[in-house]
């Protein structure tokens, strides 16, 4: 049962019930006045107590996803996990494409409508990666408008969003469920506020109970590279799409939104735009990352944003910084970074009054940055 599913949830909510009935059903034959009854009264109360906190807990973490798994948790209380190998392909195999395989997800609807019809709402696809160079796998979800399906597009290849979500994300289908990504790029295009492009999302966790902050870890899997080469070429040749860096953008939040800014910054021959929803800008290292870097101050300052800005030439990109004023602790580092900035990389700001470091937050960044990527991008 995972951590984060309403399997969890329900049983511990019928446990919290059963404990609050078990207490009010037991509670006169706790009475009395020694210590006995004492002592059972205080069980009582404290098995209600901790039934309650857990099921709080549950809840809390079930929507902000502070922890994805068992061995995440595990992990940040000082448990150990195992760390999957990612050897590159070697020989013959290396030099091929990186591959995707895709299967239609028919029970997904992004109007919110029955007979949904590809042509009509767009369509929604599931698309199993492999990269050829970094041996890594990871699922992703394709949301393809409704023109991709049009013979008056059949000619046409469409910009793509490549959207990473925050760590851990164990919510395989968070951009879906919770970021809303078909219903409102569907009622913007409907509306004529976007032009049609592709939504490739993803998780930024290839290996359960690490944040690898989208890094190249020395010995360790190459994730940068999966994102930037492995992941483009598999949906380049699973679908329509742009093929120059101008028809290639990302976005993202907390985590994600720095891969998405660093993506952008270290491989402007693939993309072209990005938005940082909430996203730092400084090389972390804490718990769930581990030793990234191999110990190198180098390797760690090269994925330092801020570092990149005011030290080598700035890369001919644009970039939106969405975050707030009050209550997103990533903030400081976001104004390091605009502050930092200078041509030819270009840098517009999204910025709410107040808002906390959570879905809900990051949930009113998601349109307008669907929106500015599709002024920033290019169909061919």
């Amino acid at each position: 049962m995972g951590l984060t599913s309403s399997g969890l949830l329900a049983v511990l909510s019928l446990l919290t019930a059963a404990c609050l009935a078990g207490t009010v059903w037991l509670w006169p034959r706790a009475a009395g006045g020694g210590a006995r009854a004492v002592a059972s009264r205080a069980a009582l109360l404290a098995g209600c107590q901790v039934a309650v906190l857990l099921t709080l807990l549950a809840s809390v973490n079930a929507y902000y996803l502070f922890y994805g798994s068992w061995r995440d948790l595990l992990s940040a209380a000082g448990g150990t996990s195992t760390q999957a190998q990612h050897p590159p392909p070697s020989g013959a195999g290396a030099a091929a494409a990186s591959q995707a395989v895709r299967k239609v997800r028919s029970d997904l609807d992004p109007g919110g409508k029955g007979g949904r019809t590809a042509a009509r709402d767009g369509q929604v696809e599931h698309l199993d990666i492999r990269g050829i160079r970094t041996g890594i796998s990871a699922e992703a979800y394709v949301y393809l408008p409704p023109q991709y399906f049009q013979p008056a597009y059949a000619a046409r290849r469409f910009p793509v969003v490549l959207l990473i979500a925050g760590y851990p994300a164990a919510d395989r289908m968070v951009w879906i469920d919770k970021g809303h990504i078909p219903e409102d790029a569907a009622k913007a295009l409907a509306a004529g506020r976007i032009q049609p492009m592709i939504y490739v999302m993803m998780r930024p966790t290839v290996e359960e109970g690490w944040d690898t902050e989208c890094a190249d870890v020395p010995g360790g899997p190459q994730v940068e590279t999966f994102f930037a080469q492995d992941v483009p070429e598999a949906v380049s040749g699973a679908y329509r799409t742009a093929r120059t860096r101008t028809g290639w953008g990302l976005a993202g939040y907390s985590t994600g939104g720095f891969c998405a800014a660093k993506l952008l910054l270290l491989h402007s021959d693939r993309f072209s735009a990005a938005a940082s929803m909430a996203g730092h800008f400084d090389a972390l290292l804490d718990r769930t990352t581990r030793e990234l870097y191999g110990g190198s101050k180098q390797i760690r300052r090269s994925s330092d944003l801020v570092w990149r800005l005011r030290n080598l030439p700035q890369p001919p990109v644009a970039v939106l910084v969405a975050s707030a004023d009050v209550g997103e602790k990533t903030y400081p580092s976001a104004q390091r970074f605009m502050r930092a900035a200078r041509p030819p990389l270009v840098v517009d700001k999204l910025l709410l009054p107040t808002g906390g470091h959570n879905f809900k937050t990051f949930r009113k960044y998601i349109p307008p940055s669907i929106a500015w990527l599709s002024a920033h991008l290019k169909g061919e």
